[in-house]
């Protein structure tokens, strides 16, 4: 069962995705034959092969996405980009709707999806309160009867996050399915799920939770299970 995170910055918190991981998949059962793999990162160029070898794509948080990809400008520049980044996880997208893979999407990673799937971001939050330390967490509110409600089984639920751009348009084909109080949205996910991959897009950050908090655990259990359904 191979996973690709899909991009290593290069700092120590990019650890925390692969760490997570795995302690899921130790306490799920899903450990024996688990191979994750990060598919590109500051020092290494796309694995082209390793792409179209794993079994589900994990869109880690990171660098913003370039403005001009949604049709913005930043004269004030308050985008911080990573060079080459959303080229080499475009066309890990391009791959995984390709084989329909199952896709985990965080922070940044559903800022990208919803920008490929035609959307906007919203460039810099005012008066932003979503930059949190690890440890700390705000109210997640849920939509009723969602795939994601469905999944982590609470209509509320705390969680940590640390963006100050958010999803302004959504993309073709997406529905919000959870926000912040304050209105930001928080998830989104396939309005029609049918012949797409399977999809949690999220704003918040599971790999710094406990895997016994409901907007953790099952996040990523649940992508594990669905990876591990794909492989048989």
């Amino acid at each position: 069962m191979k996973i690709g995170l899909s991009y290593d910055q290069g700092t120590p918190k990019y650890r925390l995705y692969l760490g997570a991981l795995l302690a899921c998949a130790e306490q799920t059962g899903h450990r024996d034959g688990l191979d994750p793999v990060w598919l590109a990162g500051a020092a290494q160029p796309l694995d082209r092969e390793a792409l179209e070898d794993i079994d589900g794509l994990m869109l880690v948080g990171g660098s913003d996405v370039e403005p001009h990809r949604y049709g913005a400008r930043d004269p004030e520049q308050v985008c911080e980009t990573f060079p080459g980044r959303d080229e080499a996880e475009l066309k890990m997208l391009d791959a995984a709707f390709r084989r329909r893979l199952p896709i985990l999407a965080i922070c940044r990673g559903m800022q990208l999806l919803n920008v490929y799937q035609g959307g906007t971001l919203i460039p810099d939050l005012p008066d932003n309160e979503h930059r949190l330390p690890d440890t700390s967490r705000h109210a997640v509110h849920l939509e009723s009867g969602s795939a994601l409600h469905r999944l982590v089984r609470t209509h509320r639920g705390d969680a940590t996050s640390s963006h100050h751009q958010a999803i302004d348009e959504v993309g073709e084909g997406l529905r919000v399915v959870a926000r912040h109080e304050d209105g930001v949205i928080e998830a989104v996910e396939w309005t029609t799920p049918m012949r797409k991959p399977w999809l949690v897009a999220i704003q918040w950050h599971p790999e710094r939770m406990g895997l016994d908090e409901r907007l953790g655990g099952p996040v990523l259990g649940g992508f594990l299970d669905a990876v591990r359904a794909r492989t048989g």
